[in-house]
């Protein structure tokens, strides 16, 4: 079994001898996960072992009847809207982002090409285009309004296929400035590869340079609004994989933008760059 909650990530099992004395061992990437969960919901959890095995550096028994009653402990102890948000507030966004990254993963679980054995091919796990978000001087995101709002967009991100020769950063740049007509810069990688209806895309943080030019017939319209706006305008897409994309892509850019302020010791959003 794999836990993830705020506190840390365990994989509990049953080993051989565990069955005999009716325990189970708890395992951990990190000692503070296992320290966090003795403290709050397992008093009875056994001392922690260093590189007690091959795969989990730490791990320490419990009796199994005291880890179940701590399940439901921490089933009783959830009292937040939105899981990720409560780990980078309480473990940090490092934390958080590697989480998203595996529910990124997860998520290709409801991808139709997924088999029936679980697996996908390498081809079609392959990033295929990549994007950018683009924020403003006052903390305002980019999105862009395909004309005629093709295969169902209508609130969407600028992204596209690379060409040949074309790094993805470069890629992403000319899409962006095709799309939206703001040359740009990139400030940051976006953690995750995004499922679409045609393959995977990944995205750039990035920031406008400049006045913004002419964008490309493909586009009808450009808009700026607030990541609460947001997701207002990207439901109205009526591609339900394309919207869910964007509404994944959005959530990490926001996070994204958190650390990148976090990390350059920027006190808001005036100061990442010119106003527009």
């Amino acid at each position: 079994m794999w836990i993830i909650n705020r506190i840390g990530f365990f994989s509990v099992v049953e080993k051989p001898e565990d069955s005999k004395t009716k325990t189970v061992t708890v395992r951990a990437r990190v000692r503070s996960d296992l320290d966090a969960l003795r403290a709050k919901y397992l008093p009875s959890l056994g001392p922690t072992l260093d590189h007690g095995g091959t795969d989990y550096p730490f791990r320490a028994k419990a009796p199994k009847a005291d880890f179940a009653d701590a399940l439901s402990r921490l089933a009783l102890d959830i009292d937040y809207d939105n899981f990720k948000n409560e780990v980078a507030k309480k473990q940090g966004h490092g934390r958080a982002d590697l989480y998203h990254e595996l529910w990124d993963t997860l998520r290709k679980l409801q991808d139709p090409a997924v088999t029936a054995t679980g697996h996908k091919s390498v081809a079609s796990r392959t990033t295929n285009a990549w994007g950018g978000v683009l924020i403003d001087a006052q903390g305002r995101i980019l999105l862009r309004e395909p004309s005629n709002h093709f295969d169902g967009y209508v609130w969407t991100f600028a992204k596209g296929k690379r060409e040949p020769g074309d790094t993805p950063e470069e890629t992403a740049l000319r899409e962006v400035l095709e799309e939206t007509g703001y040359h740009a810069e990139i400030v940051d990688r976006i953690p995750g590869s995004f499922p679409g209806g045609t393959g995977y895309t990944e995205y750039f943080l990035m920031r406008p340079v400049g006045k913004p030019a002419k964008f490309h017939w493909e586009t009808a319209s450009v808009k700026w609004v607030s990541f609460d706006e947001a997701p207002t305008y990207i439901a109205q897409t009526t591609n339900r994989t394309g919207s869910q994309r964007d509404l994944a892509v959005l959530e990490a850019a926001q996070r994204a933008y958190k650390r990148f302020l976090d990390a350059t010791g920027l006190t808001g959003p005036s100061e990442t760059g010119e106003a527009h």
